[in-house]
């Protein structure tokens, strides 16, 4: 048995038959590269949109939580200064009142310190 052969023709692939396919290929990447970049940009245009909407959002809710915090403080000062003058009012009025127990306070309150004071030197 003898073995048939097949013969196969080449493919011209000469410029005149390579470079028409190829136009068109390079004409459709361009134009496809083209649609990516446009893509892109649109996105990152709708992205820094965004970031700038939600930014201004957040520094709204920041300023507007400041905002409270700050009157707390002062509302918490102007509590804390209140109550501090009332009890310098009452000590003034209790020293006036109680002279001799004021005194006897005042010293045992200088000793302690003192003693303490001695204490803490020591070691």
């Amino acid at each position: 048995m003898q073995a048939a052969t097949t013969e196969t023709t080449p493919i011209e692939t000469t410029p005149a038959t390579v470079r028409p396919h190829e136009g068109e290929a390079m004409s459709r990447a361009r134009e496809s590269l083209g649609d990516v970049r446009s893509a892109t940009r649109d996105l990152i245009h709708h992205g820094a949109k965004a970031v700038r909407e939600e930014a201004g959002k957040l520094e709204s809710r920041v300023r507007e939580g400041a905002g409270m915090i700050e009157s707390r403080v002062r509302d918490g000062a102007g509590s804390l200064e209140e109550t501090a003058s009332r009890m310098a009012d009452r000590t003034a009025t209790y020293v006036q009142e109680q002279p001799l127990k004021s005194l006897a306070f005042a010293a045992g309150t200088g000793a302690l310190i003192a003693i303490l004071a001695g204490m803490a030197t020591r070691r």
